[in-house]
């Protein structure tokens, strides 16, 4: 036996392999293996050991090549000394076939006894066996030789074995038999480290892909060397049509911005336009350096951002969602039923809301609940007290501005309302309080479906569904032309409005209830006991602050712990004393019967609801009485071309 670590026989592990074979009771004129694996068994072998096999075949090939016609033949096999593959002389081949050598059969000393396979594995190391040095007495005429195969952590996974007739050896076959189980090796580690590396890509290409926003990595020329699947979304094209690419083919502004990086600065939600199939949209952009082991920047990381998704998350955690659903309407009076009943069904309708009330009776309450109700739901609600801002800055809280627009203007500029709630619904409330110059702005951008930015020139395209609010008769600013009559007739598309509760007293009990415990949870307090003639005193109570005054005093009965004798100033309801009589201050015109919704404004009351029909036949009829059949500023008022005007006239066999 020949061990190439030491490079001379070593008789002592012949000896030592010989002893193990006798105690496993090997004879030895053992004519074939005693240990070998047939059908499932042997396929469930091969299949666990395909990697060595796939390897390992092309290098069987080869080596049979060689040494075939000198009477050899080549033996591959796993671990544990398990014939995998054979090739070679086929007269050899068919002569060893009778005594069990081949597929399946195992080469181990407990099998076949010493020979070359089962000590280059016990050993791990390459060896070869001549004659006699053979266990079996079947092997005494053959010279094998053999070396380990290992993997790439540099466990054993098999073994490499040439044998042939003992007359035809020759010196460097063992050297050919060791160059051989190396080249596998290498082959097996070289396609691990290339799974690991593909493995490593797709492990990071799905980071990439969950990602919310757009990733792209850049080279030194700002050519496109990878891109994840929102990049791709964002940019209209696949990903493979988008990598190779250089990005200012996308982004005008790039060239600029790469020359920023190149010189190592980091740029920051820089607003740029993006031209995706002949479409410019806005997107937000942030590009940092890549630099190299020396510092030196070979390329970028990119990420956009959809303004759509950056104003969502700007209007999420600045409290800018629709928190209430018509289930948060509290009423079971019919006026309550029949109003959230319409809103329901105009909650998906794309047209103008017009919501009006006296202060404190949740106009805003049912905006949200019409928001959340449509398919804008998972867009942003922004809302704006028109009453609240300086005139000299509700244009820019509207439309926001441009960089530079004005000496304290923000780097990069400001969005407004408009733009903030792209693709959900802007609630302007105290519509009535914004000022008659502004109006005209408000209408233009109504009607042509765009803003410009204060100090901008860009119009800038939205998708909004307005719903206005107001606690003033709109109707009666329009007669003292304190309020656009052509705005007036492009917000109330969709009129609404809530009564006061003075008007449903029915709905007391159910909102006095309600308050009782919120706040008791709210203030950690006790619920506290209420008496009969208090309870029947805050049914017939007025109450002119309405909802939110009922809210305030329940919230101030829960502080007090229901002893309202600590409070001096709260109110003295005394049901036995009659309150003076109250006009209405909300609606006091002789025809208070609104033209479109059949609402009487003095009442509360309804007609009944309208059908959609029925209000686009009243709102038609009305328009033409107010414009004096002036049809180009009817179909201006009502927000529809003329043809499309004079068709609904002819749909309805409207006499006008």
């Amino acid at each position: 036996m020949i061990s190439l670590e030491s490079g001379i026989s070593n008789q002592d592990k012949i000896i030592a392999s010989h002893e193990r074979s006798k105690e496993y009771g090997v004879e030895k004129d053992r004519e074939k293996p005693s240990i070998y694996l047939k059908g499932k068994d042997l396929d469930a072998k091969l299949g666990r050991n395909q990697r060595i096999i796939s390897t390992a075949g092309p290098f069987v090939e080869l080596l049979s090549e060689f040494v075939a016609e000198s009477g050899f033949i080549i033996l591959l096999t796993d671990e544990q000394s398990c014939i995998l593959d054979m090739a070679g002389h086929n007269d050899l081949i068919e002569e060893i076939r009778p005594h069990g050598l081949e597929v399946g059969a195992f080469m181990n000393e407990e099998s076949v006894g010493t020979n070359a396979i089962s000590i280059a594995l016990f050993e791990n190391a390459p060896v070869q066996i001549t004659g006699k040095d053979h266990y079996v007495k079947l092997f005494h005429n053959w010279s094998c030789s053999a070396a380990p195969i290992h993997n790439e952590k540099n466990n054993i996974i098999g073994c490499l074995n040439i044998s042939g007739p003992i007359d035809k050896v020759y010196p460097h076959l063992l050297g050919m038999v060791i160059a051989s189980a190396k080249a596998i090796e290498y082959q097996i580690k070289s396609s691990f480290s290339q799974m690991r590396q593909k493995e490593a890509y797709h492990f990071i290409t799905q980071i990439l892909n969950t990602l919310e926003f757009g990733v792209l990595g850049t080279d030194i020329h700002g050519r496109i060397r990878r891109a994840n699947n929102l990049s791709a979304k964002l940019l209209r094209n696949p990903v493979e049509l988008i990598e190779g690419r250089n990005l200012e083919e996308f982004i005008q502004a790039w060239p600029g911005i790469f020359k920023k990086v190149k010189n190592h600065e980091i740029l920051l939600d820089e607003e740029v336009h993006i031209n995706r199939a002949g479409i410019r949209d806005t997107y937000n952009l942030s590009a940092y350096p890549i630099t190299d082991g020396e510092g030196e920047v070979s390329g970028a990381v990119v990420t956009i951002r959809d303004m759509k998704r950056v104003y969502k998350m700007v209007n999420k955690y600045t409290g800018m969602e629709a928190r209430y659903n018509f289930e948060d309407l509290i009423g079971e009076s019919d006026e309550m039923k029949r109003i959230v009943e319409y809103c329901r069904n105009i909650s998906d309708s794309p047209s103008t809301v017009l919501i009006q009330g006296e202060s404190g009776t949740g106009k805003e309450v049912l905006a949200q609940a019409i928001h959340n109700y449509s398919s804008r739901r998972d867009g942003g609600f922004v809302a704006l007290n028109c009453g609240a801002i300086p005139e000299s800055l509700i244009e820019s809280e509207l439309f926001g501005y441009s960089e530079g627009a004005f000496t304290s203007a923000k780097k990069g500029g400001k969005p407004g309302k408009f733009e903030l709630a792209n693709g959900g619904t802007l609630f302007l409330d105290e519509i009535g309080e914004m000022p008659l110059d502004m109006q005209v702005k408000l209408l233009r951008a109504l009607q042509e479906r765009n803003i410009t930015r204060v100090g901008g020139d860009k119009p800038i395209p939205f998708d909004v569904r307005i719903i206005a609010a107001t606690n003033r008769n709109l109707l009666d600013e329009v007669k003292n032309n304190k309020f656009r009559q052509d705005l007036y007739y492009r917000l109330s598309v969709i009129p609404v409005y809530i009564p006061p509760l003075r008007n449903r007293r029915e709905d007391i009990p159910m909102l006095i209830n309600f308050f009782l415990n919120l706040k008791s949870v709210k203030l950690r307090k006790q619920l506290p006991d209420m008496d009969n003639k208090l309870f029947k005193n805050l049914v017939n109570y007025d109450w002119p602050g309405n909802v939110r005054e009922l809210e305030n005093f329940i919230e101030k009965y829960v502080n007090l712990d229901g002893n309202l004798s600590l409070a001096d100033e709260i109110m003295n309801l005394d049901a036995n004393v009659k309150q003076p009589e109250r006009k209405d201050p909300y609606f006091q015109q002789q025809d208070r019967i609104d033209p479109v919704s059949g609402v009487d404004h003095g009442t509360g009351q309804s007609e009944g609801v309208l059908s959609f029909m029925e209000l686009e036949k009243r709102a038609i009829v009305h328009a033409v009485k107010v414009y004096n059949r002036n049809m180009t500023r009817v179909a201006s008022a009502l927000g529809i071309s003329r043809n499309a005007l004079y068709q609904k006239i002819k749909k309805f066999d409207l006499d006008l």
